[in-house]
C-alpha cells in the first residue's frame, strides 16, 4: 500500500514538474515575442528600393540621439551655473564677513594705540580678530580657486554645446539638401508633362499637311 501511494505521489510531482515548466516555456515565448527586436538576418534580405523608409527612421533615430546629448550637456551645464552662483554668493560673504573684520580690527587698535581699554583684552582681541581675518583670506582663495576651476569647465561646455547644435543643424540641413536631389522638383516636374505633351500631340500644320 504505501509502494502504491509512494508511486502515485511521484506521479503527481513529476506531473506538476512538467506542466510548470510548459507553463513558465509559454510565458517566456510570449515576453520574448513582446520585447524581440527585428531579425537582422531577414532585414538583410529587403530589397534596397524598400529600405528608404527604414534609412530615414535611422537618421532621424541618430539626430535623436543626438538631441539627448545635447540635452544632457544642458543639464550639466546649468547645475556648473548653480554651483558658480553659489560660489560668487559665499565669496561675496567672505568678502563682506573679512570688512567687517577689518573695520573692528582698526577701531581695537586705534583704541589700544590710544592707551584706552584694558591692555592684555586689547591685545586677545586683536590677536582673535587677525586670526579670524587670516581665516576668512584663506576661504576667499579656495572659493576663487573653486569658482576658476568651474569657470573653465562652464567655458568648455558651452564649446561643446555650440558644437553639439551645430552638428545637428547640420544634420537637418544635410537630410533636407538629400531630400531637395532625390524628389525632383515641382517645376521640374511641369516641364517633363509639357514636353510629354508636345511630343505626343502634333500641332495644327502638321494635321492639315498630312491631307
Amino acid at each position: 500500500m504505501r509502494r502504491v501511494l509512494y508511486s502515485v505521489l511521484v506521479l503527481m510531482l513529476t506531473l506538476l514538474l512538467f506542466v510548470g515548466c510548459e507553463t513558465t516555456k509559454g510565458l517566456t515565448s510570449r515576453m520574448k515575442s513582446l520585447t524581440s527586436t527585428v531579425d537582422d538576418e531577414l532585414f538583410s534580405q529587403v530589397p534596397a528600393e524598400e529600405r528608404q523608409e527604414v534609412l530615414k527612421a535611422e537618421f532621424d533615430l541618430r539626430v535623436a540621439e543626438e538631441k539627448a546629448k545635447l540635452a544632457d550637456l544642458k543639464m550639466k551645464l546649468a547645475q556648473l551655473q548653480k554651483k558658480h552662483a553659489g560660489d560668487e554668493e559665499n565669496m561675496a560673504d567672505k568678502c563682506r564677513a573679512k570688512a567687517s573684520v577689518a573695520v573692528d580690527l582698526a577701531k581695537l587698535e586705534a583704541i589700544d594705540r590710544s592707551g584706552l581699554g584694558e591692555k592684555n583684552d586689547n591685545l586677545k582681541a586683536i590677536a582673535d580678530l587677525k586670526s579670524k581675518k587670516l581665516k576668512l583670506e584663506a576661504d576667499t582663495i579656495k572659493l576663487e580657486a573653486r569658482r576658476a576651476a568651474t569657470e573653465r569647465q562652464i567655458n568648455d561646455l558651452t564649446k561643446q554645446i555650440e558644437d553639439k547644435a551645430e552638428k545637428i543643424e547640420g544634420m537637418k540641413m544635410g537630410d533636407e539638401q538629400e531630400e531637395a536631389i532625390e524628389s525632383p522638383s515641382v517645376v521640374e516636374e511641369k516641364q517633363k508633362e509639357e514636353t510629354e505633351e508636345q511630343v505626343e500631340t502634333p500641332s495644327g500644320e502638321e494635321g492639315k499637311s498630312l491631307f
